[in-house]
């Protein structure tokens, strides 16, 4: 069954209904589902976008013959032309199945949904070794290609998208690395893994030497003894382009996130396949996460409004209510918007980049303080929908998100200190701290509508999701 893990999320638990399924994918807002019969044996394949409400079935490969091939993985991913996968529509895609014989043949092949057709089988065998590929650890996807984890240690299958040739790749033998390691795509798009060492969480990258030889080296190396409750035992998955990875401990399945050192405990199982979808309120059937308008064209009309932050007082119009006052608010002369040309452009520059120093040096009620004054002018002499005001929407989000998770670790701390007697002053900042955190998710909102038709600025559009993401996972109450 699916179970979301934030509240923000628009979807209930769902569950298959009577019939089996074991999950054996999930990327791009789709998860990707064998049907078991009675004595194991796959039936079908499901796709299923949870946002959409879309299902489709597809017959298995012809080459998959139970029992003859017992192993077999598959993926999931979007095949929309030009799509960026921040916001994939679930259709067409395409699913990759692989799967080894009992002689240690591997076979694959690709379905296209435009088509509703597998491509023809290829396959590839080890000189010396029978592959079985792992049925339930992550495949990665990068660049053009699928990568799946064999039982063998040292060989990766790898299927090409553009050629639809199988063929494999080696790593170093590690025996260390035994059953807690996964695939991943690194951040520079290059085939990388996770494993734990003791209580380290290690990131490796494969790189080409000068010469073109393949190695691998250690990117970044993660202690987890001080955050976990528990003994980690093996890394299950990781988010995409997120950097959270799900750990499994003693205590359960935990959530740890690299950049925040945020950890949470989301299962008690170790199956757990992570889902990622962004979506717009038509998408999800009308249900709204809280704090949220309904729709995405009112989430921008209706946020554009002075707000205030902190202890101040938040003044927001929402629809229906009267035009907001701009005379109260400084705003009353046509002849300020036409006076308002480069000196004004340069001081909010000026501004700018003063609220930027001031999230460097973690002075976030400051650089709050110049974002506004900056989307005030900006919005004013530009449009509120401008492509020049989306830097300053994003950074007045990030300031606000940063002030928020400064207010909960002081929060956290006083009521470790002083106890129950300073319960209302914590429930004061909780107050003020969900303020903050549903402004700086309308600001990244508004982002997010800019970039959708500045396709010249796709960095602006990866930044905005991944911080709505965060501001997402903070708003857990």
């Amino acid at each position: 069954y699916f179970s979301p893990l934030s509240p923000t999320s628009p979807f209930f638990p769902v569950h298959p209904g009577k019939c089996s399924l074991f999950v054996l994918d999930s990327r791009h807002g789709l998860v990707l589902s064998n049907t078991i019969g009675p004595s194991g044996e796959p039936l079908c394949l499901i796709v299923w976008d949870l946002v959409g409400h879309r299902q489709w079935r597809l017959s298995l490969p012809d080459f998959v013959d139970w029992p003859t091939f017992p192993d077999c993985a598959a993926a999931v991913l979007c095949a929309a032309d030009g799509c960026d996968h921040l916001n994939c529509p679930g259709d067409p895609f395409r699913v990759v199945y692989v799967g080894t014989d009992d002689d240690g043949v591997a076979q694959a092949c690709v379905y296209s949904s435009e088509s509703c057709a597998w491509s023809p089988v290829t396959s590839c065998e080890h000189p010396e070794l029978p592959l079985h590929v792992r049925l339930s650890r992550p495949n990665a996807l990068v660049g053009d290609a699928v990568y799946f984890l064999c039982t063998q240690e040292t060989v990766v299958l790898r299927y090409d998208l553009f050629s639809q040739e199988l063929s494999m790749i080696h790593w170093p033998a590690m025996h260390k690395w035994k059953c807690s390691y996964i695939l991943m795509r690194m951040e520079d798009d290059m085939l990388g893994c996770a494993y734990l060492q003791e209580s380290r969480l290690e990131l490796w990258s494969m790189e080409a030497d000068t010469d073109g030889a393949v190695k691998w080296a250690t990117r970044r190396v993660v202690d987890l003894q001080n955050l976990l409750p528990s003994t980690p035992r093996y890394v299950i998955s990781c988010t995409d382009g997120f950097r959270v990875f799900f750990v499994q401990t003693d205590l359960g399945t935990f959530t740890v996130e690299l950049n925040s050192g945020r950890v949470k405990k989301v299962s008690s199982s170790s199956e757990v396949i992570p889902y990622t979808r962004f979506y717009t309120p038509d998408l999800a059937g009308g249900i709204t996460p809280p704090s949220t308008m309904a729709s995405s064209s009112e989430n921008v009309e209706t946020t554009q409004d002075k707000h205030h932050v902190g202890d101040e007082k938040e003044k927001c119009v929402e629809k229906g209510e009267d035009d907001f006052d701009l005379e109260e608010n400084g705003w009353e002369e046509e002849a300020e918007e036409e006076e308002w040309g480069w000196d004004g452009e340069k001081a909010a520059n000026e501004l700018f980049a003063k609220g930027s120093k001031a999230i460097e040096e973690e002075q976030f009620v400051h650089a709050i303080h110049c974002f506004d004054d900056v989307l005030e002018s900006r919005v004013l002499f530009y449009g509120r929908l401008s492509p020049m005001c989306i830097s300053t929407y994003y950074k007045y989000g990030r300031a606000l998100l940063y002030k928020a998770r400064e207010d909960l670790v002081k929060g956290t701390t006083s009521r470790d200190d002083t106890g129950s007697s300073k319960a209302s002053c914590s429930n004061v900042k909780k107050g003020d701290t969900r303020k903050d955190l549903d402004l700086a998710w309308k600001m990244l909102h508004i982002a997010r509508a800019i970039s959708e038709n500045c396709p010249w600025m796709p960095m602006a559009k990866v930044d905005t999701y991944c911080a709505l993401a965060e501001v997402s996972m903070e708003r857990e109450d």
